[in-house]
């Protein structure tokens, strides 16, 4: 009697969790849709990921938008619609910046999703003016924004000035990030070399050559005494900023 008991009360769980509605994956299939829509099915390709600096919220830069998790449950927050190619959060965590397939950068609320202001100043032919990639001085005063035409642009986030205009490789540039300080920025290329220039007056520090495919990561170390590159010939190198070689 107790097994027939047992099997008629694991059927019925069974049953329940089958075909029980997913609110869920509902919440999400109804994020930001436009008027007359539906539904969503998909969530877009996937081009960036970074947590916001307490590590409590997850960006997620896609080819419909930038989705935005709760990184300790994974349930999506919030969906802040457009082409994204990257995705940078402020170190406060109070903005996201956003580099678009339309040659912008967007600033949003984080906690609202309310969109603050569009910068704009990326040109190029066809996709030569994308901003390919974002990221936010350690005071988060300067947005820097890299782009397929070899420049890199400088902003000030609390009004969206243009700051200046760094010419770089003629390839793409991949990758920037600043130092600990904000003094320097760091930008990885498509032609495999890594630069180093002044943010105060976009001058070329160092120029370092090893790897031999693009340079898709770059990163400081916390001292600001070691930089790290990344490539895609497979391998992570490590440069002394001290050192002259």
């Amino acid at each position: 009697m107790k097994i027939r008991v047992f099997l008629f009360v694991f059927t019925v769980l069974c049953a329940f969790t089958i075909f029980s509605p997913n609110t869920f994956a509902q919440d999400y299939t109804i994020l930001g849709l436009p008027e007359g829509a539906k539904d969503r099915i998909g969530k877009g390709g996937i081009s960036e990921v970074q947590y916001s600096s307490d590590g409590t919220r997850l960006a997620v830069a896609s080819s419909i938008g930038i989705w935005i998790y709760d990184a300790q449950t994974g349930k999506e927050l919030n969906l802040l619609i457009g082409q994204v190619k990257s995705v940078a959060f402020s170190p406060d965590g109070k903005t996201i910046a956003s580099g678009s397939l339309d040659d912008t950068i967007r600033l949003w609320d984080t906690k609202t999703g309310k969109h603050l202001r569009t910068l704009t100043g990326h040109t190029g032919f066809g996709n030569t003016g994308l901003a390919y990639n974002v990221s936010f001085s350690p005071d988060g005063n300067i947005l820097a924004s890299g782009s397929l035409d070899g420049t890199i642009h400088l902003w000030v986030v609390k009004d969206g000035t243009h700051l200046s205009k760094i010419t770089g490789p003629k390839s793409w540039v991949q990758r920037v990030s600043f130092s600990p300080d904000g003094n320097t920025l760091a930008g990885g290329s498509v032609d495999g070399t890594i630069r180093l220039w002044d943010v105060r007056n976009g001058t070329l520090l160092r120029t370092f050559t090893g790897h031999t495919r693009t340079v898709n990561s770059v990163a400081f170390n916390p001292d600001g005494t070691t930089l790290a590159s990344g490539s895609a010939d497979g391998t992570v190198l490590l440069w002394e900023l001290t050192s002259p070689e």
